[in-house]
């Protein structure tokens, strides 16, 4: 077959995968907001929260830049940081399990959360995965596994449970999750089985690989925990100041609304960092550069068309949902919506200036973006409520975009690349 054909058929399968994930999580959020109850709907978005944000804390910000350096690392050197990589990931979940079994039994909490931590311990490593295979243009893998773990527990879950009522409970859902995820860590197991793991296992460990990769990475830890708490910090502050009930509102449309964003990401993203990575190798940050400036036009249309369309999709299958709460809340869902647009086109910048090594400037964005959306939050959500929250997000989101691409494209290119940190 030639090139051409090939890579359209690899680029279909992959795009098909991508829009089963995305398509799965819109209908399971949907699915237990018909089926289930809205304050369900919230504790589910707070323990979804949850899932992204412990592997930052828990990677401590190695694994970007292993993800970085496996573009241009050989096997070997790749799959000995990856084995001491996960080794120290594994035994913190270890811990981490102990404790919560330990909180459980001595303070009665539900056992739910011993499941949740569970299930993030296999996200994180179903994660790791997914961008290690994306690193190295394996993306046919890279996908089939993250399918397995983001959309076919679902096809499984929500059919039995609308036909048995007896599924229709947070411990099921996140149980079939953490199935799911089992599976997906499996498959790549599988696929890898021809990597030399065993060789590499088979020597001593060496703490001091973790120790300068924590040394190194401690600047990508504190942008990882600016960005992750700029993208999550709100629902927990809706959930402070409005209850759980309207969390759940606010989850249900911060879905719909990410749903594009997440779609985005996989599909463009997936390809551009990469490619920025390579161009910034090769062609120093004048290719950078150009190469940012195009991906982001690119960004930028698909970002408008796809939520748009999102959008009116949700207003159709509205009804279907059956909960008058949402309608009194329709115009905040469009605010919460564009907010979330522009949030997208201020990550792109994140990424934009990831890839160019410009670690630092990276991490202070990101820093400022929590303090800025969180002073946005204390201050709308109060006198508007879910209004509130969607402006909230609208602003912060937009300050940073600016801020971002003119750090990017505002001065002469010797100026901003010269505060990279890091080669």
């Amino acid at each position: 077959m030639p090139d051409s054909p090939s890579r359209l058929l690899v680029d279909l399968m992959v795009m098909a995968m991508r829009a089963s994930v995305m398509g799965c999580k819109f209908g399971l959020t949907l699915f237990i907001a018909r089926y289930l109850d809205l304050s369900s709907l919230g504790l589910y978005g707070l323990a979804a929260g949850a899932i992204a944000a412990v592997p930052i804390v828990v990677n401590l910000g190695m694994n970007h830049l292993l993800m970085r350096d496996a573009v241009t690392a050989s096997t070997s050197e790749m799959i000995d940081s990856m084995r001491h990589y996960w080794c120290f990931v594994v035994l913190a979940y270890a811990v981490l399990l102990t404790i919560t079994t330990l909180v459980t039994v001595l303070f009665g909490i539900p056992p739910l959360w011993i499941l949740i931590v569970a299930v993030i311990m296999f996200e994180h490593v179903g994660n790791d995965i997914f961008y290690l295979l994306s690193s190295l243009q394996r993306h046919v893998w890279a996908n089939a596994i993250g399918f397995i773990r983001g959309a076919a527990w679902i096809l499984f879950y929500v059919p039995l449970a609308i036909w048995d009522t007896s599924f229709r409970s947070l411990p099921y859902l996140f149980g079939f999750w953490l199935v799911g995820g089992v599976a997906s860590v499996g498959l790549f197991a599988f696929l890898s089985r021809s990597w030399p793991w065993l060789v590499s296992f088979s020597r001593p460990f060496r703490r001091s690989v973790i120790t300068d990769a924590i040394r190194k990475s401690f600047l990508m830890l504190l942008s990882d925990l600016g960005f992750i708490t700029s993208q999550y910090i709100d629902r927990y502050l809706i959930t402070l100041f409005l209850g759980l009930k309207v969390a759940g509102i606010y989850f249900l449309f911060w879905t719909v609304g990410s749903s594009a964003t997440t779609f985005l990401a996989l599909v463009l993203q997936q390809k551009q960092r990469p490619s920025l990575i390579s161009a910034y190798r090769t062609g120093g940050p004048s290719a950078h550069r150009q190469l940012a400036w195009r991906f982001l036009r690119t960004t930028a249309l698909a970002t408008a068309a796809l939520s748009t369309a999102v959008g009116f999709t949700f207003q159709v299958l509205l009804p279907w949902v059956a909960q008058p709460a949402l309608v009194a809340q329709w115009s905040a869902f469009w605010l919460i919506v564009a907010g979330l647009a522009v949030r997208y086109m201020a990550d792109f910048g994140v990424l934009a200036l990831f890839t160019a090594h410009l670690d630092r400037l990276t991490t202070v964005t990101n820093l400022a973006s929590v303090g800025v959306l969180v002073i946005a939050q204390l201050a709308l959500l109060p006198l508007a409520g879910l209004h509130g929250a969607g402006a909230a997000i609208l602003l912060t989101s937009l300050i940073m975009a600016l801020w971002r691409y003119w750090l990017l494209f505002g001065f002469p290119i010797s100026n901003a690349y010269s505060r990279r940190v890091g080669a």
